[in-house]
């Protein structure tokens, strides 16, 4: 099994792709996909694998620099003869052909790309992209050399990424492209009201049975495609280490103060950070823990799709604002995690302790923390991003 390093896509695949298999990436007009071909072939090279890309959308240079915007060196591999490109697009736009080989005529194309899965066996070929290539060629062309591809590709052990941006082509056509391939995954656009994100989801896998979970993604620059999860709400009573539970786990985060007019003026403080962690990333917002500041409450809970919930563990008569919170952010109906701070502290009570007190049921989890120590931080990260995408 070879690993792509996508976030996710690994265990929808049971560990990875077969060797020899053939993958459509195949996404709506307008969604970034030669990303998951370039990251999965980036992640093959850097375990000793050698590859090719074969593109007739841009030249070569171009896609050196657009590794390089993702922090990828690619010219050190195609330097090394690690990696080497088919140049179906120079010579079309009239700029020098570069490349181990060059097209010129879209007969060739066939022969050469053969050509290549043979010079890298055991290694990974991207073929960019599919709808240049059916343009060309024509359907029951394009269809023919594909199938004559993934049989050679099969024979050497060579893994095949096709992209694809699925216009509007025949029905029939898209039927038996997909029909050709060992594994499907598809891109697109998330739409709630407005269009929210991108968000991919593997629809078919001769090796497996792939789960059916759609999977928002960004695409970073640097850095490549990442889970995105859109908001995670970090609340709790007063005290319980909100604000530094959000630093801890989004350094860069900052806290929007305003000053809340009354009898006794106070400072009222938002917590707003952005989270990268093991190829996710998600934007985070704290609430103040006071029950005069729960309309905040109502405003953020709206859109979170998962929860912490902080909790002094010294505290356990505040457990009660804590439950009260969670039915007023309606956390109820999405994956959280009970924090349990201040472990670190003689007097705290353990897990079990507070489950019991809280009432709390065995499927949400309750993770000791200590902010002071640094202890337990990865662990509740951990659990709630397993409950977002099991």
């Amino acid at each position: 099994m070879k690993k792509t390093s996508i976030p996710k896509l690994d265990d929808f695949l049971e560990g990875g792709i077969p060797e020899g298999s053939s993958v459509l990436f195949y996404a709506d007009p307008g969604v970034e996909c030669e990303a998951f071909g370039y990251q999965t072939l980036q992640s093959r090279l850097e375990e000793g694998d050698r590859g090719f890309i074969f593109t007739n959308v841009t030249e070569p240079s171009s896609i050196i620099y657009e590794f390089e915007k993702f922090g990828w060196d690619l010219e050190k591999n195609v330097n090394d003869e690690t990696v080497f490109f088919v140049d179906g697009s120079s010579y079309f736009i009239g700029a020098p052909v570069t490349g181990k080989y060059g097209i010129e005529d879209y007969s060739q194309v066939k022969e050469v790309v053969l050509q290549s899965i043979n010079d890298v066996p055991d290694g990974v070929g991207v073929i960019n992209n599919l709808s240049t290539l059916i343009d060309y060629l024509g359907n029951d062309e394009t269809v023919k050399i594909i199938k004559k591809w993934n049989d050679a590709a099969k024979d050497k052990k060579t893994i095949l990424l096709y992209i694809f941006t699925e216009w509007e082509y025949d029905d029939d056509l898209i039927k038996l492209i997909k029909e050709s391939m060992d594994c499907l995954v598809n891109l697109n656009t998330i739409e709630e009201r407005v269009i929210i994100g991108q968000g991919f989801m593997v629809t078919g896998a001769s090796w497996t049975t792939p789960s059916s979970n759609m999977v928002l993604f960004n695409i970073l620059r640097p850095g490549g495609v990442k889970i995105f999860i859109p908001k995670i709400l970090v609340t709790g009573p007063f005290n319980a280490g909100k604000s530094s539970f959000v630093k801890r786990i989004a350094p860069e985060s900052i806290s929007v103060d305003r000053k809340a007019l009354g009898q006794v003026p106070t400072t009222i403080a938002m917590d707003i950070g952005h989270v990268e962690y093991k190829g996710f990333v998600a934007d985070v917002f704290g609430t103040p823990g006071q029950e005069r500041f729960d309309l905040i409450l109502d405003v953020l809970s709206k859109e979170a799709v998962g929860a912490f919930i902080l909790v002094d563990s010294t505290q356990p008569k505040t457990f009660a604002r804590a439950k009260e919170m969670i039915k007023r952010c309606n956390a109820e109906a999405i994956p959280k995690v009970i924090v349990a701070n201040k472990q670190d502290l003689p007097d705290s009570l353990s897990s079990d302790e507070i489950r019991k007190v809280m009432n709390i049921d065995e499927s949400i989890p309750i993770i000791p923390v200590s902010l002071h120590r640094d202890e337990g931080i990865e662990d509740s990260l951990d659990a709630l991003l397993e409950m977002l995408y099991r």
